[in-house]
């Protein structure tokens, strides 16, 4: 049976404005938060459903380097699929040539979103990279990639059930403390969204449509395995749509199997979603549903003034941002806030007071970021009508972290930059880490909850609890490391209503606070000494092996001093799972030194 080898571009990769861009905390949705930073690892899930989800012989290779990518090329597979981010066109470029140099035989298929901006020329591509991959490559998806690959491999029947009891989990975690890792699997709802914002490059590489791939009940038969999988009825998972909301019967129906189960009641799923589609439920409901998070588009405060020059429909709903982003943090369920800086409407004046507007959200995540003309898209089409793509922009621009890719109307090119730096830092001093609006949510959750009639509602009530008071000691340290008097007296104030509703710290807290306070002040020594270090951009490889032989569940290898495997979350501490990850901790001499164990 032929052999595929599933694959994404070599490392290591460049930092992005100081950053590590493969680390979505470190570099989006807690940025900018020193010693209290928070840190995670993703993988590039669709190689892993594509390759459950064929019948063949099937490797997938994640993060390698150049030398190891050329060793597995040479092992002669039939097909070599090659997924393509636009940023690293370059790279699949010459990834290309070597597989027609070490392995000519192979079929090379390169899927992705980044095939759609092989369509349009860039005015910076002087190496003409997008037109020699349409040349070169043997296949290129531009569709759902399952029935894609299916149909190439002419597996039988084509159209079945897609499996998803195999997907990595992620992993979020806290600097500094390895035993407060979070894991979590992640599974595809569906692709496309019919919004059609003009800037989004994931709803127009399917036409504004959407395509399911997972019924509810399948979804919820995928949480319960993961439940048995990491051992723990406590779970959270990342459900992959671009609008999970707008379909109401899907959510209750995945929200009523959740609660036909109590064993399922300690489930939460994180989605995305649209003011729009927000607004047809009232917040207790979702939470009901076994929400726990959601990102929701905000963009700007100022789109409803706008609405000509960009289609925002995702926000045109009945409710309007702070409100709907208030009712979801009031009943526990987390937020994470988009926004964009450097719309035409945008100008001195009054890009401050956007920023203003949504640092006042109080997201508990949040992603910043210059508006992109995304080839493909609609803005990308306008903008080149209007002649304002600036003739350098290359593929390698594809990505959040840029400011000098097109004329912007009344700002100079690299200018964004300040904003950006300007909206962090207020994220930074006004609100403070992410640690705060997990708590305040949590905490304003068991208010809310714990006199609902329902008893599912009054069952997730002391799921807060449980996660308030396991982050009570961070707070503290929080506080004594406030970045600012406004999140000091914040943080007071939240310890004080939470000792209003606990009651006082147990004991055991004080000894985890003791140890919480060592870590952090150990933290900041090195900073003020060392300055904050950034590594490079390098996740260690993956392989893993689908249908060898008679094995039917597949075989992971890991390389280059990849991090231990994670425990499971045998042992559950307030929602957060307890798993051996290998980060910055300080030596346990001198942890025992500064909780005063020891001269």
């Amino acid at each position: 049976m032929e052999k595929v080898l599933f694959i994404n571009p070599y490392g290591p990769f460049n930092l992005a404005w100081g950053r590590d861009m493969m680390d979505l905390l470190q570099s989006r949705l807690a940025r900018g938060h020193g010693i209290f930073n928070m840190t995670s690892h993703m993988h590039t899930f669709a190689l892993y459903l594509l390759a459950e989800n064929v019948d063949n012989p099937s490797t997938v290779l994640e993060h390698p380097h150049w030398d190891e990518f050329i060793d597995e090329i040479r092992k002669g597979y039939d097909y070599i699929a090659i997924q393509l981010k636009s940023v690293h066109t370059p790279k699949v470029v010459k990834m290309i040539k070597a597989i027609r140099k070490e392995a000519p035989k192979s079929k090379i298929v390169v899927g992705g979103y980044g095939v759609s901006s092989l369509f349009v020329k860039m005015p910076g591509d002087k190496d003409q990279d997008g037109e020699f991959i349409r040349e070169n490559a043997d296949f290129l998806c531009r569709e759902e990639g399952i029935k894609f690959m299916r149909r190439l491999l002419k597996n039988d029947p084509i159209v079945k059930k897609v499996n998803q009891y195999h997907m990595p989990t992620c992993g979020f975690a806290l600097a500094g403390f390895p035993n407060a890792h979070l894991r979590l699997p992640a599974f595809l709802v569906s692709l496309g969204c019919p919004a059609g914002c003009d800037f989004c490059n994931t709803s127009a590489f399917f036409h504004q449509k959407k395509i399911y791939i997972a019924e509810p009940a399948q979804i919820y038969d995928f949480m319960k395995h993961y439940q048995k999988k990491l051992n723990s009825e406590n779970l959270n998972v990342i459900l992959f749509d671009e609008d999970m909301f707008l379909n109401p019967e899907y959510v209750r129906e995945l929200g009523r199997l959740i609660r036909s189960d109590r064993k399922t009641w300690g489930i939460r799923w994180f989605s995305f979603g649209s003011v729009r589609a927000l607004s047809h439920y009232e917040p207790e409901e979702l939470r009901e549903c076994g929400v726990g998070a959601i990102w929701v588009g905000v963009e700007s405060s100022l789109c409803e003034q706008n609405k000509d020059e960009m289609n925002l429909a995702k926000r045109e709903g009945a409710k309007k941002p702070p409100e709907v982003i208030d009712g979801l943090q009031r009943n526990g369920i987390e937020v994470i806030a988009s926004s964009i800086l450097g719309f035409d409407f945008h100008t001195r004046d009054n890009i401050e007071q956007d920023i203003d507007y949504f640092v006042n959200l109080k997201p508990t995540f949040y992603q910043i970021g210059p508006l992109t003309p995304c080839p493909g898209t609609k803005l990308f089409e306008r903008m080149m009508a209007e002649n304002r793509v600036l003739d350098h922009y290359n593929y390698t621009d594809f990505h959040l972290w840029k400011d000098n890719v097109y004329q912007l109307a009344h700002f100079e090119a690299g200018e964004m930059k300040k904003y950006f730096d300007i909206a962090h830092e207020k994220l930074r001093t006004r609100n403070g880490p992410p640690l705060i609006q997990i708590f305040e949510s949590n905490l304003r959750a068991y208010e809310n909850l714990k006199n609902q009639k329902s008893d599912f509602l009054r069952h997730q009530a002391e799921l807060s609890r449980q996660r308030a008071q396991s982050l009570t000691p961070f707070m503290k340290s929080v506080a004594h490391h406030a970045p600012s008097p406004e999140v000091h007296k914040r943080v007071r104030d939240l310890l004080a209503a939470a000792e209003k509703s606990f009651g006082p710290e147990p004991l055991a807290a004080r000894g985890i606070k003791k140890i919480v306070e060592a870590v952090y002040d150990w933290r900041m020594d090195r900073v003020e000494a060392q300055g904050e270090e950034v590594r490079e951009s390098d996740p260690p490889p993956r392989w893993t092996y689908y249908n060898e032989g008679p094995v039917k569940k597949p075989v992971v290898r890991r390389g280059r001093d990849a991090r231990p495997t994670s425990r499971p979350y045998a042992r559950d501490f307030g929602g957060l799972s307890l798993g051996a990850v290998r980060v910055d901790f300080p030596r346990p001499a001198e942890i025992a030194r500064r909780v005063g164990l020891r001269p």
